[in-house]
């Protein structure tokens, strides 16, 4: 049973690592395609976490999401460029309000 058991923990373990490599984007390319983003210099979305800003992009894709200039800008935006905009953003200093 121990050895089971341990089998499975190295598998979550080894599942969870696999998942947030998927997610980690570049940041130098999310930079570049931030140009772009002239609403979002003023730094609402800095230092928020990649997953959150990735899944707030994915619903504003999906045309979910009470900007509707925010769902037109995102649904052009290519799914592959989503981790590095939020790894851009996440990266940045957050700003004290």
């Amino acid at each position: 049973m121990t050895g089971r058991f341990g089998a499975c923990i190295v598998a979550a373990i080894l599942a969870l690592s696999l998942a947030g490599a998927a997610l980690a984007g570049d940041a130098a390319k999310g930079e570049a395609l931030a140009k772009g983003c002239s609403c979002h210099k003023k730094g609402d979305l800095n230092g928020k976490p990649e997953a959150e800003l990735v899944a707030k992009m994915q619903a504003y894709k999906a045309g979910q999401g009470p900007n509707k200039a925010m769902v037109t800008i995102m649904q052009k935006v290519a799914d592959a460029d989503l981790p590095d905009l939020a790894a851009y953003y996440a990266g940045l200093e957050a700003v004290k309000k």
